[in-house]
Order: structure tokens, then sequence, then C-alpha cells
């Protein structure tokens, strides 16, 4: 059958009616109206025009009841309820039009059952009014009674990313919101953020541009499941927040997610941290470089810094100092990161909590400390090993590499880096306390902390040369320390001093230590050089090493020819020098080149000057001391008040000369 214009052809009846009765044939309406009286031929002629009226004009005096859901969603299925004839057809042709309109959006195949047609509505349909229509059995296009409302699928909100969003470069902020079924088209979209409303001003349409422009935030979609927010401005003290998106012309709005916007940057707290860290540690250090009086260590200065770490009984590096002191630093500066984390990112004011398993290896560090200061008290320290202190003093002992300091010292290493790297690695968002130390690494470092203390226990302690004399008329070369052992062996400049089988006495002349470790250890020995060693000692700067039996030694410098002072004053311009013997300088305030005379100075000399009532020395800058000859100096310095001044010369190895000289 050809089908009309839907005008014309579509009849709104009740589903329940069946199949819409054809339009009567024009031969029987004829025969029928003459047969019929005037009352029966006015029946017939009012059906007939009821048949063909315009299916717009029918519908609108058609019955409201509805079939359908109050809402559809997408990709639902909807039944148009009836009597129906499955064993003639199992599918039926059902159109879907929008209400107002005469051309289908779509055309479905419904499944056929005795009480009703079922059809799919299409996933991607979009939302609005519309009408379903079906094919009768004799071909008529049957419009359903009920309109079908298309509600957009609910919109679900996963999450805002990040979840702590930061500060753009412009001191807005920028974040993605992450979930199901936005609208493609922006401008459906729309933000909340629970007690402030609505906050978007504009969106991102097909131009790529924001859209009122210069009115932030903006909004742009990359997808069904992502929207993009750019642009916001937050509230004072608005850090935490809860925001929902709905869809415009509907009530339909997710629910709430937590957003949190940040005061700082990762990278400012970062920064902040390490200033805040390295503030404390100069407050320290401060206090530190008043109290120490020595920076120099046979001649070379050090800076204060490297005296935390320095056995000012030995001259060399602590190992267990190292470890408490770089442990504790984690500690500071773990805590300092994590409280501005929380406080300035996260809005969390609780300062934080630290975890007993860092607090274990603290007291393990400390506890470490102490007993190898008991240990050192009671057995005698290790051996003093080169001139100056290196980092080699950490793992080994009198020069000897010992595996307890070795292992001690890397695992002290790894867990305070491991400490660091896993600290900083962590989102500063979501970061909530210090990395945890799993339990076997508390025990590795505990069974470290034993060895390392086990070995200092059991280790004879090693030699350490406080003081050392030479004396050329007899030859022979005095030292005074501890753990000096008489059956040592005896270095100079790296020539081991022979056996001399013919020597008449004793070339070792010891004097025995009180509660020695060993027999043998002596508080003095006095050695006679043999000529047979081929040593030269009459002049320059020269080495003595003893080595005790277990391998450690102890260096220390000596001198035929130290520093000594003779006469300190203002050279007169034009003039003939003062007498010798002369110790004198005029005050005052402004710096003077001073002259020094005297006998064995050296390049590279450094000089210290006490002025009159001056509790602690100054130590002058290497450039104030010019090396003339090794007979004179020239010191720049500032004299100062009136009164008994102090100036001493140290030479590299670290001999010094003192003199007392009058400022007038």
């Amino acid at each position: 059958m050809k089908q009309e214009s839907p005008a014309r052809n579509v009849v709104h009846l009740p589903a329940n009616s069946g199949v819409l009765r054809n339009p009567l044939p024009g031969r029987n309406r004829h025969s029928l109206v003459r047969r019929a009286g005037h009352a029966g031929c006015s029946i017939m002629f009012a059906a007939i025009v009821l048949c063909y009226l315009p299916a717009s004009l029918f519908s609108a005096t058609q019955d409201d009841a509805t079939h359908f859901p109050e809402v559809v969603a997408p990709g639902q299925s909807v039944t148009i309820p009836g009597k129906f004839d499955p064993t003639k057809s199992k599918t039926a042709t059902v159109r879907l039009y929008l209400v107002g309109t005469t051309n289908p959006v779509q055309t479905l195949a419904g499944d056929v059952t005795d009480t009703g047609i079922t059809v799919k509505l299409p996933a991607d349909l979009k939302p609005g009014r519309y009408y379903l229509t079906r094919t009768s059995e004799n071909g008529i296009e049957v419009t359903e009674p009920s309109e079908l409302r298309i509600q957009p699928k609910a919109v679900q909100l996963d999450s805002p990313h990040p979840t702590t969003a930061y500060r753009s470069p412009d001191g807005r902020f920028a974040f993605d919101i992450v979930g199901q079924n936005f609208s493609e088209r922006a401008q459906d979209n729309q933000v909340y953020v629970s007690g402030q409303g609505p906050i978007i001003k504009s969106w991102k349409g097909s131009t790529g541009q924001c859209e009122p422009a210069n009115q932030p935030p903006c909004l742009s979609v990359e997808s069904s499941e992502k929207l993009h927010v750019s642009g916001y401005s937050s509230e004072r003290y608005q850090g935490p927040l809860s925001l929902s998106v709905g869809i415009a012309g509907s009530n339909v709005r997710s629910a709430e997610k937590p957003l949190v916007l940040s005061r700082m940057s990762e990278t400012g707290v970062l920064f902040w941290s390490v200033v805040i860290f390295l503030a404390l540690g100069l407050v320290v250090y401060r206090l530190v470089t008043r109290g120490i009086r020595e920076k120099t260590i046979n001649g070379r200065r050090y800076s204060s810094f490297s005296f935390f770490f320095i056995d000012k009984q030995t001259n060399s590096y602590s190992l267990s100092k190292f470890q408490l002191l770089l442990l504790f630093s984690c500690f500071v500066f773990g805590y300092l990161y994590v409280f501005l984390c929380r406080w300035l990112v996260q809005w969390q004011f609780v300062l934080p909590d630290v975890p007993s398993s860092f607090s274990g290896i603290l007291a393990m560090s400390a506890g470490t400390t102490v007993v190898a200061a008991g240990a050192t008290q009671a057995r005698g320290s290790k051996g003093a090993g080169a001139v100056f202190p290196s980092a080699a003093d950490f793992i080994s002992i009198g020069g000897q590499v010992v595996p307890e300091r070795f292992q001690f010292f890397v695992w002290t290493l790894v867990a305070s880096l491991g400490f660091v790297a896993l600290l900083l690695s962590q989102n500063p968002a979501t970061i909530s306390g210090f990395p945890e130390f799993p339990q076997g690494l508390l025990y590795v470092m505990g069974v470290s902390a034993g060895g390392y203390l086990a070995g200092k226990i059991t280790r004879a302690p090693g030699p350490i040369i406080r003081n050392i004399a030479w004396d050329p008329p007899n030859n022979e070369i005095t030292i005074q320390g501890e753990n000096l052992s008489s059956e040592a062996d005896f270095w100079i400049d790296d020539t081991k001093l022979p056996i001399d089988p013919r020597a008449q006495q004793n070339l070792v002349k010891a004097t025995p230590q009180d509660q020695a470790a060993d027999r043998t250890f002596c508080s003095q020995l006095k050695i006679t050089i043999s000529s047979i060693a081929g040593l030269d000692l009459r002049t320059g700067d020269h080495v003595f090493r003893i080595m005790n039996k277990d391998g450690q030694y102890s260096d220390a410098p000596f001198t035929p020819d130290p520093p000594a002072i003779s006469a300190v004053y203002v050279a007169p311009a034009n003039q003939a020098p003062p007498p010798a013997g002369t110790k004198q300088i005029p005050a005052g305030k402004e710096a003077v080149e001073v002259s020094v005379a005297g006998s064995g100075f050296r390049t590279g000399m450094i000089a210290k000057w006490t002025p009159a009532g001056a509790a602690e020395p100054a130590e002058l800058a290497p450039s104030a001391v010019h090396f003339v000859d090794s007979k004179n100096l020239k010191i720049t310095l500032t004299p100062g008040h009136t009164g008994s001044a102090t100036l001493t010369v140290i030479a590299p190895k670290g001999f010094s000369a003192t003199a007392t000289v009058t400022v007038v």
C-alpha cells in the first residue's frame, strides 16, 4: 500500500485498540448510505470525516494517559502495551519522532509478544521529547498516544584530577573533572561549589576560545568523560571544597566530590623546607662556632662545620658522630617537609606524628654514640692515623680499613638517603607522615650497630701522638701520647728505621703507660736515630710514624728548624729599623703592616692576633701574611687598644711560634 503524507495517514488511537481499520472503500460506503435513513447517513458521514482528519488535529483530543515511564534514558527498552499476534510477525517496525516534527529520527525493530511490542532505544539518543509510531498489519502507521521523554543519563562525577590543585603561574587554579555522561556541548555543563554555587563564567567552543572572553573560570570539554576547568580563583581561606557537575536545562546533578586548593606549589614546599632547615642549621652553626677556639689541625685550617664530626682526641673524623648527626638532620628536614606539606598543601592543622620505627632508629643511633664514647674511655681510642683528618676515617682505625666500621657506615648512608628519597618522591598532597622502616631493616641496622660497638670494644686501642720533639745534638726524637707500643715499627718520611746491630745500647727508651690495655704500651718514647738509617734531619719538615703490632698507626710532623719570633715592629719610613728584639707596635683601629723577624719561616704560613683585652684570638686571612724569606714576614693586622697583645704564626705542618707584643 502506498503511504501518504503523515499528516493524513497518522492516526492516534489507544494502543489496546489493536490494528487500525482501513477507511471504508468507496463502493460499500455509497450503498450503505442509500439503505440508511437520514440519521444513519449523518452518523456515517461523521465517521468518514473523522477517519480523514489530520493526525495532529485528532491527537489534540486524544487521552493523555501515558504508557511509558516519566523519564526514559538513552539505551533503555520501552514496551508498547496491547494485544498482538506474534505468530503472524515476530517483529514490528517502530519509528521515533521528535515532538512537533514529521521526519523520523530513527527506525527501530521491536519484538512482538501477546501483550506488547518491546523496543530498545538507541544508546546515543539525544535528550528531548519524542513520540513513537508503529506499522500495523494493514501497513498503516499508528501513533502511540504516550509522549516519550528522554532525559540525559545521570551525571556521574568520579573525582577531580588532581584531587589537590596547585596554582598556575597566573595565580589561579586549573583542574580536570573526570566522570561520565557529561554533555559534549560545553555550554550545557556547569560546575557547582558547595556554598558558592555555579562557578563557570565562560565556555570554550569550536573556535578554541573561551566565550565570553576574559571571564574566568572557563570550561572546556575533552570528552563526555572529562571536563577541564581553568582560571578558577579561590576565595580567602578556601582550601578544601566540594564540587558537583550539572547539565543545563535539567535538574540532574552529580554527587559532590572533594577538591583541595593548595596554598603553595610542590616546588615551594620543598624550597621553604630547605630554607628553614638551613636557617636552623645556621643558628646551631653559629653557636658552635663561638665555642670552638682552635680551628687548625697541624697548621691546616678547618671550618667550624668539620668540627661537628672531628674527634679532638685523635684529630680524625668520628663515625658515631657522623651517624647521629646525619640521621638527626634527616629527621629534622623530614619533619619540616611533612609539616609544611600538611599545613600549606593539605590544610591539615595538626603537627605530624613520628612513627615508632624512626624513633627507634634515633634511639639506636644515640645509644651507639654514647656506648662508643664509653668504650673509648674504658679501652682507649682508635689510632690517630694520618696527619690530617680525611673521609677514610669513617671506615678505618689508625689507617686500617675494618669491616664493622665499613658496614655501619654503608647502612647509615642507605637508611638516610633512602628515607629522604622516599619522602621527596611522594606527592605533597597525599603525604601523611614519615616513610615506615620495615621491621627487618630495623633488625639489620641494630645488628650493624652492634657489630660496630663489638669491634670498638674488642679491638686494641691505637697509637696517638700528642707531642713530638727533635734533639739534633743527640740525634734523638721524643714522642709523647697514648698507646705507643715499645715494640712498634717506626718510620720517618716513609723510611722505616732499621735495627742497628752495632748499637751498644737500647735505641728505644720507653716510659710505661698506666692502666694500659697492652703491656707494651707507653706514654713516652725516646728513639735514637742510627746513622745507618741514612736520614738527613738537619733541615726541612719531616713526618714521623709509629705503627703498632695490629697495624694501627699515627703520624706526627716535626722539624729541626721550628719557627721563632725575635722582633715585631712597624718599620718607620726611610728610617733604620728598631733595635733587635723589639716587640712593640703603635695602637690604632686601622690596619697596618707589621714586620716580623725571626727564623724558620716558610711559605703558606698563617697568623693569629689577640688584641689587648680580647679573650679569643682572631684568625687573620691567609692574604694578610706575606712571606719575605725564612727570617722575615710582613703581616697586616689591626693593633687595637694599648696593652699586651699576642701574635702567633703557624707553619703549614702545624709548627708555630708565639710572641707577646706591647701595643703603645
